[in-house]
């Protein structure tokens, strides 16, 4: 057994396999290094909540209308061309209200 040991870590050097342990010392181990890319950190988390919230606010203070727009467009997923043909306004009127209203909520979102 202690052969086999040696025989497989032999051909872990002699192929270059890294393990993280050993980044191991005494007061940190070595897997602790790995940056873990899948768990969103918690400040980032919060900020999002924050910002989720404040959107949430601003897109309140619109109008009826322009709420709808924004909520057809961007939480249906729903192009310009798909609202045109159903409601009958022209395209390009569709985009400038849009626009329109991307820029109030841009503004609402800075105070």
């Amino acid at each position: 057994m202690k052969r086999r040991e040696t025989y497989l870590e032999e051909r872990d050097t002699t192929n270059g396999v890294f393990y993280y342990s050993a980044l191991d010392t005494e007061g940190t181990n070595g897997e602790d290094v790995i940056p873990d890319l899948v768990s969103p950190r918690v400040e980032d988390a919060a900020v999002d909540k924050l910002l989720a919230e404040k959107l949430h606010q601003c897109l309140s203070q619109l109008t009826r209308d322009e709420q709808e727009l924004i909520f057809t467009l961007f939480f249906q997923n729903k192009s310009e061309r798909q609202l045109a043909a159903e409601t009958g306004i022209p395209q390009k009127t569709i985009n400038d209200r849009r626009h329109r209203i991307l820029v109030k909520l841009k503004k609402l979102m800075k105070i």
